[in-house]
This record gives C-alpha cells, sequence and structure tokens, in this order.
C-alpha cells in the first residue's frame, strides 16, 4: 500500500540520529529518500558498535535510522561531489539535514543558496541550538543539548540513575512540520521555498 508521501522525493544529509530518523520515517511514510553519506566511512553511525568494541555482524543502531532509503557515497569537498548532490537535490521535494549551518553553508548546500535555485524544495535543518546567537554552529547531541542542559533529564532520573536520550524525538518534532499535508499543499498552490529549522532549546 502507498504511504501518505508516496512520490515525494528526499534528499537527506544527515549523520548519527536526528538527521538520519527524520529521513527513515520519511521512508516509512512512502517517500523515496536517497541518503548523502562521506565517503570511506560513511555515516559516523556505522562505526557506533565498534567503539564500544564489539565486533558484530549487524548494528541496530545504523540499521534502525536508516531503513527504507538508498545511499550514495559522495566526496563533497571536491567539485564533483557537489555537482552530484546539487543534481539530487534539484529533483528532490525535500532536504532534510542535520550537518552544522556553516559547514552547510562552505558546501554550497545553505539555505539561501539552495533555494534560490529550486523554487519548490522544502529545506529541512535539525541544529543544536538554533540558527542565532553565540552557540548557533555548535556542534550538539541530545542528551547535553537539551535532556541536561534544559533540567528535563534532572527531573526524570532517580538517584544514582541514567538519564534519558532520545535524538529520535528532534527528528519526529522535525516532521511535524514536514508532514504529508504540508506537500499536498505546497504542490497544488504555493511555490515559494520553504525553511523548516527546530532544535530542541528553540
Amino acid at each position: 500500500m502507498a504511504g501518505p508521501m508516496s512520490g515525494v522525493k528526499v534528499v537527506e544529509l544527515g549523520v548519527w540520529v536526528a538527521g538520519p530518523a527524520a529521513g527513515c520515517i520519511l521512508g516509512d511514510w512512502g517517500a523515496d529518500v536517497i541518503k548523502i553519506e562521506p565517503c570511506v566511512v560513511g555515516d559516523p553511525a556505522r562505526t557506533f558498535l565498534s567503539m564500544y568494541g564489539a565486533d558484530l555482524p549487524f548494528n541496530p543502531i545504523f540499521e534502525n535510522d536508516n531503513r527504507n532509503k538508498r545511499s550514495i557515497t559522495l566526496d563533497l569537498r571536491q567539485p564533483e561531489g557537489i555537482a552530484i548532490a546539487l543534481e539530487l537535490i534539484d529533483q528532490a521535494d525535500v532536504f532534510v539535514t542535520n550537518v552544522r549551518a556553516a559547514g552547510l553553508a562552505r558546501l554550497g548546500l545553505d539555505h539561501a543558496t539552495l533555494l534560490s535555485r529550486h523554487e519548490r524544495l522544502v529545506y529541512g535543518l535539525i541544529t543544536g541550538y538554533g540558527l542565532e546567537g553565540p552557540e548557533a554552529d555548535r556542534a550538539a547531541y541530545d542528551i547535553a543539548a537539551f535532556w541536561a542542559r534544559s533540567g528535563v533529564a534532572a527531573s526524570l532520573t532517580g538517584v544514582g540513575g541514567q538519564p534519558p536520550f532520545s535524538e529520535v524525538a528532534w527528528a519526529i518534532t522535525t516532521l511535524d512540520w514536514l508532514q504529508p499535508g504540508r506537500f499536498q499543499r505546497r504542490s497544488s498552490r504555493e511555490k515559494k521555498p520553504e525553511r523548516v529549522n527546530w532544535s530542541p532549546l528553540r
């Protein structure tokens, strides 16, 4: 059975959990998702278990957040890699990423550049601390950027317990803006490009 986002094309430039989980759920809903990974090592989440000394033929952390996708490795430091990435994005309805904004700007994959060439693109950016202020380009994981810093972890953790964490919550909140109805409205009436940005503290 076709999902509610069947026919929607998504390009994901995501690492670890937040970006890939957003792309994964879009794929669950029926979107055609292409994941861009760096050459040689790919998404660092591929090495998650080996970081802890595990030698297993599977990687649930990576596999769970990257189902329903096709993947391509590109060297985005080279003009050829950027050219292929832009070609893929030009054919997409959605670009979703959790790469830091300054890094995206250096690659020419920032909001202004992409939306200047693609009038219908929905640009989904997941950040740790938003797009303004002194920490706008600071890298972040959920356990520090939200659970600990907001005080939520302290309120949910018993004495001697482990604090909660889940970057999947970031992805799900972002997808509230990337819901199927949004694309249906945009495809039928709207031509203005759009950026969706979400961070856990803003």
